[in-house]
């Protein structure tokens, strides 16, 4: 029997049961705080990478889709609803990964907008070595770590 039921209460009990059950629910809200904080980094990150050549815009969108998913339905239902990202999310989701029809693409673009920054826009030696160094590390994320699908749905 509980002490309420007994009609005992004993007040600081009851303050440090409350006390300790906040605490809990404020860790709880930090955490989701922070994950809607990075999600939202990495959706900015995903639309600039739109408009920046040589910066991905799906891999930081996928991201972003994870870290809504952890903090706020209401935030991950927005993205996967929205018309730039919400189709490629949950085509990703749906199928698993990608097929290789779709990374032989992406890997494709990628380096169109890798050499035309590394050897036409950017003047700096090293400058160029890195963004053609991103540039193989990005297409081997691709082919070789970003899950491979066998249906294509489009």
């Amino acid at each position: 029997m509980s002490e309420i039921e007994n009609g005992y209460s004993n007040p600081i009990a009851g303050e440090v049961a409350i006390d300790s059950r906040k605490k809990r629910l404020i860790k709880g809200k930090l955490r989701r705080y922070l994950f809607a904080l990075l999600g939202t980094i990495t959706l900015a990150l995903a639309i600039l990478g739109i408009l920046v050549p040589g910066l991905p815009c799906t891999p930081f969108a996928l991201l972003s889709a994870f870290l809504f998913a952890k903090s706020s339905d209401r935030l991950h239902k927005w993205l996967l609803d929205s018309k730039i990202f919400g189709n490629r999310i949950k085509s990703y989701q749906r199928r698993k990964g990608l097929t290789k029809r779709d990374k032989i693409r992406i890997i494709l673009l990628m380096w169109t907008m890798v050499l035309t920054s590394s050897l036409i826009i950017v003047k700096i030696p090293t400058v160029k070595i890195i963004i053609l160094v991103a540039g193989f590390i990005g297409m081997l994320v691709v082919w070789l770590i970003v899950p491979n699908s066998r249906q294509s749905i489009d």
